[in-house]
């Protein structure tokens, strides 16, 4: 089917009418508050894969499908995987930068997830004093010019770490255990 032309290139092929600027071109996804779309919960099944939609208010409660309608903006539904509303990329606010801080001892704690600690002695990190969330990060920065400090809780056996000067080693976790994804 085509909208403006009369040799449509897909299924459905909408193309521009750049005579008519009075008009604009566009097409436009259905739009609802969240209070909306949760009504409809139930119509929204694995047929629906793929399905469309621009939330423009948050409101109402989230409910399982809709628990990541947290922001105005478009979603699509994930009917075979999640069953549940994904935010379309774009439009995203970018992620704070990380915040470095100087060790205390070999004292970490959550507030140092996503973010550097400074190692300026000779000290143990235990990573399992962690809640072990998901994409959760931890790195560490030598700053002592070739210190050599040691991380338990890791999914292998613990580890001396002699660095050069300013370099770092940095963990992930995937919700169970601890990994080392990268060090220099």
């Amino acid at each position: 089917m085509g909208i403006n032309t009369t040799t449509p290139a897909a299924t459905l092929d909408v193309v521009a009418n750049t005579t008519d600027n009075a008009r604009p071109d566009a097409l436009l996804v259905p739009r609802m508050t969240r209070a909306q779309l949760l009504a409809k919960d139930a119509a929204y099944t694995a047929a629906q894969n793929g399905a469309l939609a621009f939330v423009t208010t948050i409101d109402g409660t989230a409910t399982p499908k809709t628990t990541n309608v947290t922001a105005v903006g478009f979603y699509y539904y994930d009917g075979q995987t999640t069953n549940t509303w994904i935010a379309v990329g774009g439009g995203s606010v970018a992620p704070a930068g990380m915040t470095v801080r100087a060790q205390t001892a070999s004292t970490i704690s959550d507030t140092d997830l996503n973010n550097a600690v400074l190692v300026t002695s000779n000290v143990t990190f235990n990573l399992a004093t962690l809640t072990k969330t998901n994409g959760k990060t931890i790195t560490f920065i030598d700053a002592t010019n070739g210190a050599f400090f040691s991380v338990t809780g890791v999914h292998s056996t613990a580890s001396t770490t002699p660095l050069q000067s300013g370099g770092s080693l940095s963990y992930i976790c995937d919700g169970t255990n601890w990994y080392s994804y990268n060090s220099f």
